[in-house]
């Protein structure tokens, strides 16, 4: 499989063409370097977090994040533009996916039954219970 950065960046928007064979490329030759850096990451690293990687690389298109590269070139600095609105974005990501997992989860335990606790006070017990306290 050949690994064609052109291309990648094309399809990616980073390389739009324009009118009078104008082609607009402002931030496709840093990312062109980003896609090999990450490419040589993947065939060195087995563990190496692609997802995030990409993730990182369509928010720098979007101009939603500015990435560097560190001094030594083996680290990509990521920075968010606006972290409030992403922190928010990524709280509802994490609750919608937990939500499905748990449900998932639920749906295929056959332990779970219909007179299994679901909630705080079911299993806790009700929280405004009185505790004696020793004197």
């Amino acid at each position: 499989m050949t690994f064609d950065v052109l291309e990648i960046l094309e399809e990616e928007g980073f390389v739009e063409d324009g009118e009078d064979n104008m082609v607009y490329a402002e931030k496709a030759f840093f990312a062109a370097r980003v896609l090999k850096w990450i490419r040589g990451q993947v065939q060195t690293d087995p563990d190496f977090d692609l997802a995030t990687y990409l993730t990182m690389l369509a928010h720098y298109r979007e101009d939603m994040a500015d990435l560097e590269f560190s001094e030594d070139e083996d680290e990509i600095l990521y920075h968010l533009k606006e972290p409030d609105q992403e922190a928010q974005e990524l709280v509802e990501s994490l609750i919608r996916s937990a939500s499905k997992t748990m449900s998932e989860k639920i749906s295929s335990d056959p332990t779970i039954t219909d007179k299994t606790p679901t909630n705080a006070e079911e299993i806790a017990g009700p929280t405004n219970a009185e505790v004696p306290i020793d004197s």
